[in-house]
């Protein structure tokens, strides 16, 4: 009721006049002054309404919530998600970017901040081992980590990163459910972004923005989430309120992975694809115009016209012959009238591969030029496959997989690539892997699974939880270049075997340091030569025995 007076008190309407009024004495004041911007009435040319190419552009300002109306953000979805479907470059753009993006998925190294906790680095290593190992239990098991039981947390990883950038954003419950056998009750279950929404009695609330409540600093405090899918009716209806907090524990409900947040105040995300919509459509369209041309110039088709001998008595009223006719002069198959009012069924003329018509008397034959596949086709392709992925900070070389170009040109794509990666993988860490990652370990320790002394302080809870999230190495293109580089950077401090192990294949240092640890000793009891450094070292035992018999001379 009171957003309904204020509208209707006269205050909007006396507030718009006095800016109007406002406005036209500022164009007055202004009036002749461009004498210093020769060519516009306006300091900035891109603000001017005057000049011709600016007359037509005249966008208008609104908030975050006006400037994304749900109308609108509805139709940037079903067409992106569309797009991922048929599109072939928009299928690529989206799975080119889950895939540099998680891969494998994000792996945890736990990291714990000894220095806070006031514990040694032995303690701090063994307290790491068992946080991931712990945490591998949950990790590792699509039982124990998906409300679904069908996708471990690394697959749920790349299936939240593919609705966030369809979508636009995607929620994730964490809902307790403990299973027979199981271990955890923590579970994450991922909902779709339009099972989010307003109900109709919350339309005119300025509080909640297409399904999310904020307080008045604008935190997001509730989500409501349909119980089933909107548009579909064999699903259960109505809406709840989500609490993203619990009330009594503060425990995290639900996580919200944004594709981009673009604006303060920005409540919901818009798709990954949205800017390049137009262009994509326009494109596939081209595209798929350009392959029928070239399959049609393919099937060149032969017609073949029949001359009337002089001697021959034409039928009259008739220029074929039907089925039952008893002339004579009926030939052993029918003929193929190129009109369409008596052709009959299976008698069409149409193209087909190397087919041959006969036509009737008096048709004539049009040539058919094959010019197809059209030598213009690729470079203009490739040049709005550029402008896309200037605007998606994906390389086309990396969009259409292809590396024509030289060494350097590519190294470079693949640098300003690595940055668009590092970018979008400390957004996924922070939406949620950490946060799935803390709910873990507050599960462990209310569990008595590990011991965490002060873990109800907050300062002693982020020191616990501390931790680095690894991702896939973005590739090589001279791996003995990049094996020296990694080597220079543990050299020089600015890394270590742990981070540079993890970031190669994704494997925990402690697990590769014990199998070579293993496949060393191995060795040397077999008397097997060592390969270290880039030398060959004979078996430790074969050289002690060589010097103990020095020795004994």
């Amino acid at each position: 009721m009171s957003l309904l007076k204020r509208l209707t008190s006269g205050g909007l309407a006396d507030t718009q006049e006095k800016l109007a009024r406002a406005e036209l004495e500022r164009l007055a004041q202004t009036k002749g002054r461009n004498t210093a911007n020769v060519g516009s009435e306006t300091r900035h040319r891109g603000a001017s309404r005057m000049i011709r190419s600016m007359m037509s552009w005249l966008p208008g300002m609104g908030s975050p919530r006006q400037d994304t109306p749900t109308s609108e953000r509805e139709a940037l979805i079903s067409r992106s998600r569309d797009a991922y479907r048929n599109h072939m470059l928009g299928r690529a753009a989206i799975n080119r970017a889950a895939t540099n993006i998680v891969g494998m998925g994000l792996t945890v190294r736990p990291n714990v901040d000894r220095d806070a906790l006031g514990i040694s680095d032995e303690q701090a290593s063994a307290l790491n081992d068992q946080l991931a190992r712990n945490f591998r239990l949950w990790a590792e098991d699509p039982n124990e980590c998906d409300a679904e039981a069908s996708q471990d947390f690394y697959m749920l990883q790349r299936l939240a990163l593919i609705s966030a950038l369809l979508s636009g954003d995607v929620l994730v419950m964490t809902p307790s459910d403990q299973r027979l056998g199981g271990i955890f009750s923590t579970k994450l279950q991922l909902v779709e972004s339009e099972r989010v929404g307003n109900s109709l009695a919350g339309v005119l609330n300025p509080q909640e923005i297409d399904g999310v409540r904020v307080d008045s600093l604008g935190r997001p405090t509730h989500f409501n989430v349909s119980r089933g899918y909107p548009s579909d009716y064999t699903t259960p209806k109505g809406y709840d309120w989500i609490p993203v907090f619990g009330e009594r524990t503060g425990r995290r409900r639900v996580l919200h992975l944004m594709n981009e947040k673009a604006r303060p105040g920005q409540v919901r995300g818009v798709p990954f694809l949205a800017p390049i919509l137009e262009a994509l459509q326009k494109l596939e369209r081209f595209s798929q115009a350009e392959l029928t041309a070239a399959v049609i110039s393919a099937m060149f088709t032969v017609a073949i016209k029949h001359t009337r001998d002089e001697n021959e008595i034409p039928v009259q009223g008739a220029s074929t012959w039907d089925e039952y006719s008893d002339d004579p002069n009926k030939p052993d198959r029918p003929v193929v009238r190129s009109d369409n009012d008596t052709r009959e069924d299976g008698e069409a003329l149409t193209l087909g591969e190397g087919a041959v018509w006969d036509l009737e008397e008096g048709a004539e034959p049009v040539p058919i030029s094959p010019n197809r596949p059209n030598a213009q086709f690729d470079p203009f392709f490739v040049a709005v496959v550029k402008e896309i992925g200037a605007a998606l900070e994906m390389p086309a070389e990396v969009l259409l997989m292809h590396f024509s170009t030289s060494y350097t040109a590519a190294r470079a794509a693949f640098n300003q690539l690595w940055k668009f990666i590092k970018q979008r993988r400390h957004h996924m860490t922070v939406q949620f892997c950490q946060p799935t990652y803390e709910l873990v370990i507050d599960e462990m320790v209310a569990r008595g699974m590990v011991d965490l002394p002060g873990y109800s302080d907050p300062a002693k809870r982020r020191a616990y939880t501390r931790s680095l999230w690894i991702g896939e190495p973005l590739g090589s293109l001279n791996e003995q270049v990049d094996a020296r580089a990694a080597t220079e950077r543990i050299a020089n401090g600015t890394s270590n075997e742990h981070i540079e192990t993890m970031a190669l294949h994704g494997e925990d240092w402690e697990d590769v340091h014990q199998d070579r640890a293993r496949e060393i000793l191995r060795k040397r009891a077999d008397g097997v030569p060592l390969y270290v450094g880039g030398k060959v070292h004979e078996a430790q035992d074969s050289a002690d025995k060589r010097a103990t018999s020095t020795e004994t001379d």
